[in-house]
This record gives C-alpha cells, structure tokens and sequence, in this order.
C-alpha cells in the first residue's frame, strides 16, 4: 500500500464505520420481517402473502422516493439527512408493534417505514464515502456494502429471540432500537459530508461564475440505450431473485421441518457469506472483468438455487444453499455498482445508479409477493427456487458484452 493510500484510510475510517454501521438500518427490518410471519399469521389469520404485502407495497414507494433522495443528496449536507432518517426509521420500527388484523393499518406503517427509511439509504452514506476516497474507492464502497451485510446476519437472529422472550408486539421497537442506537451514535461523531455541496451560497456563487457551463447530455439517450436496457433488466432478475429468496427463507427452511431458532441462525448465514463475497468482487473487479465476475456470480446463484429447491431438512444442505445465496447476492450488488461505474461516466454516473436503485428498490417490493403468491398457490416454496437458475442464465447473457456510454457522445 502506498503512503497516499495509507494517508486515505487513516483520514477517513471514521467515516468509513459510521456508514458501515448507517447503511444497514433501514434494511434490517426487510431480513428480521421473516421471523414475524408466522406470529402475524397465528394472530391475525393472515397468508403469507397478507403477511409480506405491506413490506412490497412500501418498497414500490423507494421506487420514488430514493432518486428524489439522490437530488437532495447532490444539493444538500448528507449529514442533514442521515440524522433524521436513523431517527425516524428507528421510530417508525418501533410504530410496527401497533399493528391490529387491519391489512390496510399493517400497510400504511410500512410505507412510513420505506419514506424515512429513505433518508438513510444507501445513495446518502455511498455519495459521501465515494466521494471521500479516490486512490481505494471501490474497495471503501465494498467495504460500506458490507454493512448491508450486517443486517442479514444479525436482524433474523435478533429478531427471533426478541419474538421468543418479549413476544412479537415487543420485539419490533426492540429492533428498531438495537439498529438505531449505534447508527446514531456513530454519525453524530463520524459521519461529516465534505463534498463541495457543503460550501457556502458565496463560494457556490464564485464557483458557477468562474466555470463555464458544461453542456447537458441528453438523458432519454442513455436510457434507451442498449446498453443501460440490459443492464436494468440484469439488475430487475437478480434482485427480485435475491430480495424473494432472503425474505422467505427462514419459513422456507421452517416449512422444510427445521426449527425457527435453526431456520434463523441459517438464514443468518447469508450476511456472513455475503462479506467476503463483496470484498472479493470489489478486489478483483478492475483486473479480471466484468464478463468473468458476473458468469461466477450467476454460476454461484443458480447452484444455491438448486440446493435450496430440494425438499430436504438436511442442515448442512440448507447452510451449503444459504452461504451460495449470501455469496451472490452480497457480490452481485457490488458487481451491478462497478459495472455501472465502468459503462457511464461521470458526468451521468449518478443518475444512472440512483436508477439503477430504484430499480433494485421495485425488485425487492416484488419479489418476495411472487414469492409468497407461488407459497399460497403450491404449497411450497420449490417452484420459486427452481425459476432462480433460469432467472441466472438469464442475467449471465444480459450481461456478456456491454459497450460503454460516454456523456460526450450523448450531448443535445
């Protein structure tokens, strides 16, 4: 490691473990909402699909919500954001516990959930790290998007043991605080937006009149390319692939004959695996392709795809499927952000990937309901495991060859 790169990370590790700590929040409660299905079903006699709809319908509102977010982060201190959005997802966790066998109440709360859940997503802490790093910034965003990781890990785990000793009602502010405590802490001492956004309107004035302006590139070209085309829909496969496997895995595997404590240690397993997964794809990234990375990926998705499709309550089968899932759906995010930041430039590298997210966001809305839809109409969650080798084939040839997108080629 060099001295500039060394100088890098011992000035911003701070800031590094606070968004490390930050991005997972608002995702915790999407790994622990498993662990609550089957005590909302019991209660209320709600199906599986009553049970995840408020959880889908909300995530169709990030759709909206994350490129409006992005804007603010682009004109505004993120600093500005992150503190309000910890406290209020925290809160709004926390609101969950008021749940009655209303499905219209149960659904409202989690569009509460998704809004302020916004303020503290993924788009807020990464424009602050990417833009802090530059000689290790890939490897910082992978490192950031391990965080993520960490609520795969520990949410259904955590939740599963609030649940069993306070009971469900209990252990939803009990959530929202475990997650909202650290986040907290950390940004209020660590996380600081140095990004020119953050100059004064004086300097910002000094600055517009002093650079010439740049001409605009036009945006419905770069949409409708190819490119950006099969990339979006690469990313709408995987992730709704992704988002239906994490969600129903634990009464999945429970369905299979395990017990709810083993379903949720296994499930558990997918932030694990997920971590070197990440770290691994931001390493070897830049030296060997997108090509090969992406073929191992998908390669990697459709074997666990395969294991957990077997109607087995074989545990070392279950954690084999569960650590596959975990590699692939923690590397495949990391994949999708450098491949983005290899085919678009700068100049519309931002909206491209607050898209990109949006996109990610109505994944993860719709594909744990086709889950739960194939649960309700079959009886298992097999069919839905099965579809995911395909939906790997498909992604694999989406992405073989992409040619770059240059904004200099698409200007008005």
């Amino acid at each position: 490691m060099t001295a500039p790169e060394r100088s890098e990370w011992a000035a911003n590790w701070p800031l590094l473990l606070s968004a490390l700590v930050g991005i997972p929040l608002p995702a915790a409660m999407s790994y622990a909402l498993g662990q609550f299905l089957v005590p909302l079903e019991q209660e209320f006699g709600w199906s599986r699909s009553e049970a995840s709809i408020g959880f889908s319908l909300s995530l169709l509102l990030g759709f909206i919500a994350t490129p409006l977010v992005g804007r603010l982060v682009d004109k505004t201190n993120a600093r500005l954001l992150a503190l309000p959005g910890i406290v209020l997802t925290g809160l709004a966790i926390a609101a969950l516990s008021l749940t009655t066998a209303s499905t219209a109440l149960w659904i409202a709360l989690w569009c509460v959930v998704s809004l302020v859940g916004a303020l503290a997503g993924p788009t807020v802490w990464l424009a602050v790290v990417s833009a802090a790093f530059e000689k290790n910034r890939s490897f910082a965003i992978a490192l950031t998007m391990c965080g993520l990781s960490l609520a795969a890990m520990f949410a259904p785990l955590t939740a599963r043991y609030f649940i069993d000793s306070f009971g469900w009602r209990m252990a939803f502010p009990l959530v929202g605080l475990l997650w909202t405590g650290p986040a907290l802490l950390l940004t209020l001492f660590c996380f600081f937006d140095r990004r020119p956004v953050g100059q004064s309107k004086l300097q910002k004035a000094e600055r517009d009149r002093t650079t010439a302006p740049a001409a605009k590139p036009d945006m419905r070209r770069v949409f409708f390319s190819a490119t950006f085309i099969r990339l979006a829909f690469a990313v709408v496969i995987a992730t709704t692939a992704a988002a239906a496997y994490t969600f129903h895995l634990a009464p999945a595997l429970a369905d299979k004959g395990m017990s709810a404590t083993v379903a949720a240690a296994t499930v558990g397993l997918i932030g694990v695996a997920a971590i070197p997964g990440k770290l691994v794809v931001g390493s070897i990234f830049d030296r060997i392709g997108q090509v090969p990375v992406t073929l191992g990926l998908m390669a990697v998705l459709a074997l666990s795809s395969l294991l957990l499709a077997q109607d087995s309550a074989n545990v070392p089968l279950a954690i084999a499927g569960t650590a596959l899932l975990g590699i692939a759906a923690g590397a495949t995010n990391v994949a999708f952000t450098c491949i983005a930041a290899r085919l678009f430039d700068g100049a519309i590298f931002g909206v491209v990937y607050g898209t990109l997210v949006s996109l990610t966001a109505l994944s993860g809305a719709t594909g744990p309901f086709l889950a739960s839809l194939v649960h309700d109409a079959t009886g298992s969650y097999a069919p839905a495991f099965w579809a995911g080798i395909g939906a790997a084939a498909v992604v694999a040839l989406l992405l073989m060859k992409l040619d770059p997108v240059s904004s200099t080629e698409l200007v008005d």
